[in-house]
């Protein structure tokens, strides 16, 4: 595929927040924006902070742009609010970035050189101090690879890109075209799993996605995050994932459906005691959202700006 010509770039960098003073993860992730080579605007939506985000953030970086909301949104529906900033004001890329994400003076631009105007790019994901992959990284990304060097080192000196599988979205960039065309992050997944969803969905209109081995960003976080809220309601999560997979049937979702209540509940493997309440009490959960399920599935098959509000309200 061709690479872009263009020179001149205008690109968002999509944060939202949650109690982001810790670990001075905020500055650590703006600090990182203002010392680009590439310039880049930052979108920042915070979802109820009560640490002092609220007050640090339009204090100390007056270059960013404040969004902040009066309820927690959850991960995917406050980047759609960023999203809409970036369609409104004439983005041609959108970098989505977590709050305790940094990157590197070049990213964006190694980045940018691997661009086509279609495909989604990422760089390479290391831990907090760039000692090590990211160990999320390393399981669901750089294993699966066949081309990508498997040392740190070995990637900083590989030019051009690596197609691959689904990458994390703690650092996506992302075309404009992508979110004109699949749109924005599916309401039904309130944190984790709404980047799986949107690479089900990729996957659906046949968008590809790059590793660019030489651009790296940095993620200070252990497995998960936060491993607590990560296996809170995982098996809600997982049959929710299952059921919006718009490149399965029906037939194969009821399967995959049953194979992961069998494993809750009968073969009981470990990490999937962290459910809500009992067989049924799951079951009736997942079953409650069936109208809303079939709803994405229909209209996620098809070409539009999904999920991302108008004028900054939420569409459900």
């Amino acid at each position: 595929m061709k690479m872009m010509e263009r020179k001149q770039h205008r690109i968002f960098a999509v944060i939202v927040t949650w109690n982001a003073m810790r670990h001075s993860w905020i500055d650590r992730c703006l600090r990182s924006l203002r010392s680009s080579t590439v310039a880049v605007t930052p979108i920042v939506i915070d979802n109820g902070s009560t640490d002092g985000t609220r007050q640090h953030v339009p204090a100390e970086y007056p270059e960013a742009v404040w969004l902040p909301q009066d309820t927690n949104l959850g991960f995917g529906r406050a980047n759609n609010v960023g999203f809409r900033y970036a369609l409104e004001h004439e983005a041609d890329h959108v970098l989505l970035l977590n709050q305790d994400a940094m990157i590197m003076p070049d990213t964006l631009s190694l980045l940018l050189k691997q661009s086509d105007g279609e495909s989604l790019l990422s760089p390479i994901h290391l831990n907090g101090n760039g000692t090590a992959f990211d160990i999320n990284f390393e399981r669901n990304t750089l294993m699966p690879a066949n081309r990508l060097p498997r040392t740190i080192d070995g990637c900083r000196a590989t030019p051009g890109r690596v197609e691959t599988g689904e990458v994390c979205a703690a650092c996506w960039l992302m075309p404009i075209s992508m979110l004109k065309e699949i749109g924005g992050f599916n309401p039904l997944f309130f944190q984790y799993s709404e980047d799986n969803n949107y690479y089900d969905r990729m996957l659906f209109h046949k968008k590809k996605t790059f590793i660019i081995p030489a651009a790296e960003m940095w993620h200070d976080r252990k497995t998960y995050g936060s491993e607590d809220v990560y296996d809170h309601r995982l098996l809600r999560r997982t049959m929710l994932l299952a059921a919006c997979d718009i490149n399965a049937s029906f037939l194969t979702v009821a399967k995959e459906i049953a194979w992961q209540l069998k494993v809750c509940y009968v073969m009981k493997l470990p990490r999937r005691e962290y459910v809500v309440g009992t067989f049924s009490a799951e079951l009736a959960w997942l079953l409650s959202r069936a109208g809303r399920i079939m709803k994405s599935r229909r209209k996620e098959k098809t070409i539009g700006m999904h999920w991302i509000p108008t004028n900054q309200a939420r569409e459900t």
